[in-house]
């Protein structure tokens, strides 16, 4: 072999172990085919959020992680945002909507980088979207029209809980609602200034059972500056980083 051949080789087989060392620096943002029943993997890093984007013709029943306490999770309409909060909490996460269901793999593997080309490297998606079939079905304009929708606005044809009690950990007045109150299908967080908020970094809220009882994902819909938290709940938690507020639903006065 002459010294260009064995080049030539090298050259090949460098690239040959960079593309199977690094597939994943090249799906920073990356489209799964829908499959029913298809596991799709998620890989996110520290200090870093990762974007989840369904079809905008999904309509979201709910949705839940098995370790909501080590994600900060948040939606908007179709699209949720997802950042670890530590290194090993590696979970899953199940989407139900009206038609389909997904399942994720959430994994952390980027975890001690100090440049983001470092965290690419490690193979962290920054945006997940979806293709779909073109005989898919998602729901009919019949069956939207049968979901309640959902409004801000008080109706006086329409009973409201407004004994809610809350305590708070954190200094920041802003993350203290100005009101809160349900109608026996949805419960409103009334906030003082959402807009202030980049997407994707809004307050994330999670339920309980009981006050001293483990957090899990509740479905919110964000609506100008209230969230909007699919069913009533003993207790709701509202996290923003460190920042913690908790309320308790009391029986209506």
């Amino acid at each position: 072999m002459n010294r260009l051949s064995k080049h030539c080789l090298a050259v090949i087989l460098h690239a040959a172990i960079i593309g199977v060392a690094l597939p994943a620096s090249a799906q920073v943002v990356q489209q799964y085919e829908y499959e029913p029943d298809r596991i799709y993997e998620v890989r996110t890093g520290l200090g870093i959020t990762t974007q989840i984007e369904l079809s905008p013709n999904e309509k979201i029943l709910d949705f839940s992680t098995g370790f909501s306490a080590g994600w900060d999770l948040t939606r908007r309409e179709n699209v949720f945002y997802l950042k670890p909060k530590n290194v090993d909490v590696d979970t899953n996460m199940v989407i139900r909507t009206a038609t389909h269901s997904y399942i994720f793999e959430l994994k952390v593997v980027a975890t001690d980088w100090t440049a983001l080309s470092q965290a690419k490297q490690a193979g962290v998606q920054y945006k997940i979207t979806f293709a779909y079939p073109n005989d898919i079905e998602f729901v009919s304009e019949a069956d939207e029209k049968s979901v309640p929708q959902l409004s801000t606005k008080l109706d006086k044809d329409r009973r409201y809980n407004f004994n809610y009690d809350y305590s708070t950990r954190t200094k920041q007045a802003w993350l203290i609602p100005t009101n809160v109150y349900d109608d026996g299908q949805f419960t409103y967080v009334k906030m003082s200034d959402l807009k202030a908020f980049p997407t994707g970094n809004f307050p994330a809220v999670f339920g309980r059972e009981r006050e001293g009882s483990e957090d899990f994902v509740v479905n919110t819909t964000v609506e100008n500056n209230t969230l909007i938290v699919h069913g009533t709940y003993p207790f709701l938690v509202i996290r923003h980083g460190k920042n913690v507020v908790g309320l308790r639903r009391n029986k209506a006065q």
